[in-house]
């Protein structure tokens, strides 16, 4: 209802205002409206007694009443605002017991762990620990674990507790990549510079490293450390350990003065069929050997190897005897009663290699004295009544074909 304002007229008693009975009764719905709003029933529920500075009405379950704002019901939106303090005063954040703290920013979210006393950052921190001399940062014993730097000194530091020598809480400086040997406490090396090839020793009357001769105090010394054979190893025990040389299969040893020589005493091989990368068995007379790649084998004829790849799916590409370069597709040249291998290992299964007797993908295969793949390596003997123009094609690939030769 919208507030109701008397109608007095325009002038006293010029019977243009309400009567006493319509004004008594808006004067009741306006009271009726307020009571509602802040009573209940016949009570206002509304007190300023002892209102103080900056508080609020807040209802305490029976009437509102001013009181400090404690507590929020919703969650706190400043809008762009700041949260400040005045007169210096702090700002204080305290989850009730062991409540964690959780800052979200951004994509991060910093936890101050009330349980493990932890603070976690998910994402780099950048921070200044650097004073202008050490007796600015925080104590030791105070702060310890806190790592800093000094303008101008070349070594961080860090508050720690010492247990050696009960040197106790202490800032202890800590060697980097700039730092001296001799920042060490057991190592001195400014009392007696070192000279070269000299190591640092202990010496036990001013218990430091000190630098010194590396033969000096030596009473003894081993003149072999590990040696390692094929099988097992040893390791010099004693200044008079020997260490024995020993022949195996077929070999002997001998020492004479500082010379040590090794002999072979077996059989030598003197046959190709004992050598275990050749077979000949089945060899007669007039026959040769060639390398396949794995072994010497026998073949009966004069043999021309030639490795063949692709250009792309266009060409087969031709290397070898009788090609100074590489060449795409050649025609190419063989002589009846000579043996030719096509070695078309490197493209195997993807440009199968064929010789036919007519031309195209659909072309009729010649085959006669042919042994081995044209996936591998294809061995052709060329026979005596062999075509004199014959073919090779690609079978998957119809452009990597080329035109064979035969001639006597």
């Amino acid at each position: 209802m919208s507030k109701q304002s008397l109608n007095l007229g325009t002038t006293a008693n010029d019977n243009t205002g309400d009567t006493l009975r319509a004004g008594g009764d808006k004067i009741n719905d306006n009271f009726t409206e307020l009571y509602d709003a802040v009573g209940a029933g016949g009570e206002i529920r509304l007190s300023i007694a002892n209102a103080a500075a900056n508080q609020v009405l807040r209802f305490n379950g029976t009437n509102f009443v001013p009181s400090d704002y404690t507590s929020l019901t919703s969650a706190l939106d400043t809008n762009g605002n700041s949260i400040i303090s005045s007169s210096n005063a702090n700002i204080t954040v305290a989850p009730n017991g062991t409540g964690n703290v959780v800052l979200n920013y951004g994509t991060g979210t910093a936890t101050f762990n009330g349980t493990s006393n932890i603070v976690d950052f998910s994402t780099a921190i950048y921070y200044k620990n650097e004073y202008t001399s050490v007796g600015n940062a925080p104590a030791a014993a105070s702060y310890p674990g806190y790592f800093f730097t000094v303008d101008g000194d070349d070594s961080p530091y860090v508050n720690i507790n010492i247990t050696a020598g009960g040197v106790g809480d202490t800032r202890a400086a800590l060697l980097t990549q700039y730092s001296s040997i001799d920042d060490l406490v057991d190592v001195d090396i400014t009392t007696a510079a070192p000279t070269n090839n000299q190591v640092l020793k202990w010496n036990a009357t001013d218990s430091k490293f000190v630098p010194a001769d590396d033969s000096a105090g030596i009473g003894s010394i081993n003149l072999f450390a590990t040696v390692a054979g094929d099988t097992g190893s040893t390791t010099a025990d004693s200044q008079t350990d020997t260490l024995t040389v020993a022949g195996g299969t077929n070999i002997t040893t001998a020492v004479s003065g500082d010379t040590l020589t090794i002999n072979f005493d077996g059989t030598l091989t003197t046959t190709l069929a004992a050598l275990t990368d050749t077979d000949v068995s089945g060899i007669t007379q007039g026959d040769s050997l060639f390398w396949n790649g794995a072994d010497w084998v026998v073949t009966r004829s004069p043999i021309v190897w030639w490795e063949i790849n692709a250009n792309g799916s266009s060409d087969y590409t031709f290397s070898g005897p009788g090609f100074p370069t590489t060449q795409n597709d050649p025609t190419i040249y063989v002589q009846r009663g000579f043996t030719y291998a096509f070695d078309n290992s490197v493209q195997g299964g993807a440009h199968p290699f064929r010789i036919q007797s007519t031309q195209g993908l659909t072309g009729t295969p010649y085959t006669s004295g042919q042994s081995g793949s044209g996936s591998s390596v294809l061995y052709w003997t060329v026979p005596m009544d062999a075509p004199a123009i014959l073919y090779y094609q690609c079978t998957i690939h119809a452009a990597m074909n080329g035109t064979i030769n035969v001639v006597s």
